[in-house]
This record gives structure tokens, C-alpha cells and sequence, in this order.
């Protein structure tokens, strides 16, 4: 139970708990600013998806929840408010929790209406860590961020991304794209729709570089490297050829560096209770909200997919489900293996500027360690 309010506590909009609202709706709508328009204190100061829901106050009585619009965001803040007034005890007479799903048109239109447009001649497409996995040991400079667009709407809708570019050296281009808001769920793979439909030439592939959830007891947290060939989502199987393959055979892993498993697409970790990890845990390894969107979105167009992650947690975890759990020596084990994600996708990519940097490097001398850009986690959706 700890585990869950520590997880709870830290997403759940201030205003929230400010007083007892006769109704509280959540909806999926880009909103920042504007009358009675509440910008969560919690927000981190950070390079990428900093922004978080807001909270516009209709009445005495009613509040309304505003999140990036994307059906699984809106179901995942759903259950967080849920689970809130459930440990606060709020009775369900008191307060009515209700939410509007945003249509397929609305999800897709404020991408397209984004900088995105911007973004033309990639071949490869890179998603996740972005902030801290492109970053190059000095002398070589970090590639720097555009946006590829100097103004922005009223409420910031247009600038939504920043990406840093490569090029191999047969000529074909590299963008490691990074947001403002959460990348949640469906919602990446939308991007990946919305800058295929944006762009001149299609991306060829798509590389993602994040953390995931183990469902055995033996995968450890951060341990170890998962990836794999599979997802189970909305009901479907989707299976791919990962564009990684080639190169990680490469590396030759051993078994307990690399595991290859089985994924599970989630809308919110808050779906994985004991009843579903009972259903699952014969038929999964890795649990997360995005990959499978992101196959889905790839076979569309006909891109090549893959994913490698690092193992962040464990539902089968010590003393039972642990959504905020902590184990050992957690940020140096995290950049070990994001230091070996790095190897892996300079190989991938062909690019000597990310093979020079150490496996393990802590000494950033264009940011700081503790900068907020170059502290991983800041690149991953909550």
C-alpha cells in the first residue's frame, strides 16, 4: 500500500486535494494558461516532458483535469484520482469522478498542428532517453536542440518538440526526438503517425530507448536489459522483426545482461493488480505503456521497429507489487546500463561520436550531473 501512495501522491494534481469538489472531470485538452487555468506546482524544472495535467476550476464545485490529449493518458489520470480518493477515503457520494476520452481526430490534430512539421529527411527515428543518450563526451559538442520554429501559439501548442540531428556516414539522417509533455501510451505512437504524415520521406526506422517492467521473479531491477519480438495489445498479438537484432548479436550478451521476453501493452501501471498479474505472468515478461503502440504505428508504415530497455521494476517484486521501489545502488546500476544502450545504439546508428563516450559516464561538461538534462529519468514519460 505505501508503494501505491508514494506513486499516487507524487502525480496527483495539487488542486485536487485543495477541498472536497462535488465533481472532478478529466478530459484530454492542451490548455496552459487561461482563466481559472492551474499549472501543477509539481512540475519539475527539466529540459522534457516537464508538463504535466493542469487544472481549470469551472466552479465553486467542479474541477476540470486537462491532459495531453491521448486516450491512455486520460484513463491512466482517471484511475491515479480514482486511487486518490480511495486512499483519502473520500466516499463516492461525495465526489462524482468522471472522464471524456479525446476522439482519434483531436489526438491526431494538435501533433499535426505541431512543430513536427518541421522534422523532414529523417531515416531514423529515436524515442525515450533521448536527452542523456545523444549527449557526446567533450571535445566532440552535443548536437544542438531545434525546434525548427521560433513562434508559438498562445498557449505553446505548436512548439512541442525539440530534436537533435546525425547523419551516418552513408548520408541517411538520425533525429533523437524529445518533448515537452509525456509521451504516454498511445500518445507516441501518434507522433510517430503525425510526423510520417508531416514528413516528405518516411522514417525507415524507429529505435526505442526507455525502461520497462518485469513480470518473472528472477529479473531483477535494474539488473539487466530487456528487449524482444512481441506485444500483446487491445486484445491482438503484434509480433515484429526487431531492427536491433543484427547489432545486439553482436555485443554477445550473456543471458543475465540481455532478456528477451514477451511485452504487454498497459494504459496505466494501476491495471496491473493481482488479478491481472495472475492472468499474465505465465504469458509476459515486460509490461509498459508504449511499445506496442509504437509497433502498431511502425507496421502502418512499414518502418522497422525495436526497442531496448533496462528492467526499472518488478511486479513480482519484493513484498509484492512496488511501484516506486528503490533497489541497491539504483542510479549507478541505471547508468551502467544505459551506458550499454548507448554502445548498442551508436553500433545500430554508425555513429563514432556516441562510441567514444565510457560506458559509464558521469562527467558532463557541457551540463552538469545533476542538470536536469542530463539526468535520464527526465526524458521518460510518468
Amino acid at each position: 500500500m505505501r508503494g501505491l501512495k508514494d506513486y499516487v501522491g507524487t502525480k496527483i494534481h495539487p488542486l485536487v486535494k485543495s477541498r472536497n469538489w462535488h465533481r472532478i472531470t478529466i478530459r484530454g485538452h492542451y490548455v496552459r494558461d487561461g482563466e481559472n487555468v492551474h499549472v501543477s506546482s509539481l512540475e519539475k524544472k527539466k529540459g522534457f516532458n516537464w508538463q504535466r495535467p493542469t487544472a481549470t476550476i469551472i466552479d465553486e464545485n467542479t474541477l476540470e483535469i486537462s491532459c495531453f490529449p491521448g486516450r491512455d493518458y486520460v484513463l491512466h489520470y482517471a484511475k491515479l484520482l480514482a486511487a486518490d480518493l480511495a486512499l483519502r477515503k473520500v466516499k463516492r457520494s461525495t465526489t462524482t469522478l468522471e472522464y471524456i476520452l479525446p476522439s482519434t481526430e483531436e489526438c491526431m490534430d494538435i501533433l499535426l498542428k505541431s512543430n513536427l512539421k518541421h522534422l523532414d529527411g529523417v531515416d531514423t527515428l529515436v524515442l525515450g532517453y533521448v536527452g542523456y543518450l545523444s549527449s557526446t563526451k567533450p571535445p566532440a559538442p552535443s548536437a544542438p536542440w531545434e525546434t525548427g520554429d521560433s513562434v508559438s501559439g498562445s498557449d505553446g501548442s505548436t512548439q512541442l518538440f525539440a530534436w537533435r540531428r546525425f547523419t551516418r556516414p552513408d548520408g541517411t539522417k538520425i533525429a533523437f526526438l524529445a518533448s515537452k509533455m509525456s509521451l504516454w501510451g498511445d500518445i507516441i505512437g501518434n507522433v510517430v503517425r503525425a510526423q510520417r504524415q508531416l514528413s516528405k520521406t518516411s522514417v525507415t526506422s524507429v529505435i526505442y530507448m526507455g525502461k520497462v517492467g518485469a513480470l518473472k521473479p528472477e529479473d531483477k531491477p535494474y539488473a539487466s536489459l530487456a528487449t524482444g519480438h512481441g506485444s500483446f495489445i487491445d486484445g491482438s498479438d503484434q509480433v515484429w522483426n526487431s531492427a536491433l537484432d543484427a547489432t545486439i548479436s553482436t555485443f554477445h550478451f550473456s543471458s543475465s545482461t540481455l532478456k528477451q521476453g514477451k511485452h504487454i501493452n498497459v494504459a496505466s501501471p494501476l491495471d496491473e493488480t493481482k488479478t491481472w498479474f495472475g492472468e499474465w505472468k505465465s504469458k509476459a515478461s515486460w509490461v509498459d505503456c508504449e511499445v506496442g503502440y509504437l509497433a502498431q504505428a511502425c507496421e502502418e508504415g512499414k518502418a522497422q521497429f525495436g526497442y531496448l530497455h533496462f528492467i526499472s521494476d518488478n511486479v513480482d517484486g519484493p513484498g509484492g507489487y512496488t511501484l516506486g521501489s528503490k533497489y541497491g545502488n539504483e542510479k549507478g546500476s541505471r547508468k551502467t546500463l544505459l551506458g550499454l544502450m548507448r554502445w548498442v545504439l551508436a553500433d545500430y546508428l554508425d555513429l563514432d561520436v556516441l562510441r567514444r563516450v565510457p560506458l559509464y559516464w558521469d562527467d558532463h561538461s557541457e551540463f552538469p550531473d545533476l542538470d536536469p538534462e542530463c539526468d535520464p529519468e527526465n526524458d521518460f514519460p510518468e
